[in-house]
């Protein structure tokens, strides 16, 4: 007997509830957005009732600095797919300034992918209280630093690159993965640091 395999499901410090991710670019999607500082959340929807219809439509709307917007993934449907008009109905009733197409490409561009998977990797490991300290204290003293700074500036136990990683993960620091990752990439405390933002 066949059993039915769980859905992969994504969860960060910037959702209320797992949401569902099966196809890979809509999770790497949801990794850069956790990691982009101008998203303040990532809400999930999953139907929405229009005209007596139960609709589903596995929508994400990003609560980003410049608006709220609803996530058109535009490779995941046909045309007259159902969840089309759904769509446009979550982003009346969410107050959403407007909807943004995104599509395989758009996550898969390059720096931005390879950075995002690289410090997610590092999502869930533990940290501890002296290298949080000297991390954020440093950041706190001297303000945003290229991450080639951090070994002169802290004495972690572990590496203080792999250590920042971990603090992006759950939102203590925030880097700017425009360019990638190299020594001359800029971290920041808390949710303060620059986004790559879809849609503009």
């Amino acid at each position: 007997m066949k059993t039915k395999t769980a859905a992969a499901l994504f969860t960060s410090f910037k959702t209320s509830r797992a949401i569902p991710c099966g196809r890979p670019h809509r999770r790497d999607f949801m990794i850069q957005s956790t990691l982009d500082a101008g998203v303040r959340a990532i809400e999930y929807h999953p139907m929405v009732v229009l005209d007596d219809h139960v609709i589903r439509t596995d929508a994400i709307v990003l609560d980003r600095d410049d608006g709220r917007f609803a996530i058109d993934f535009v490779d995941a449907r046909t045309p007259e797919d159902a969840r089309a008009e759904g769509l446009l109905q979550i982003g009346f009733e969410q107050h959403c300034s407007g909807i943004i197409a995104v599509s395989a490409a758009d996550v898969g561009r390059e720096p931005r992918l390879s950075a995002a998977r690289q410090v997610w990797v590092h999502a869930g490991m533990t940290v501890t209280s002296d290298d949080r300290a000297q991390i954020l204290d440093a950041l706190e003293c001297e303000g945003p630093v290229p991450l080639r700074a951090l070994h002169g500036l802290v004495a972690t136990r572990r590496d203080a690159v792999q250590v920042v990683y971990a603090l992006a993960c759950e939102g203590s620091v925030s880097i700017d993965l425009r360019a990638g990752l190299d020594g001359r990439t800029i971290v920041r405390g808390g949710a303060l640091g620059l986004g790559l933002r879809y849609g503009t």
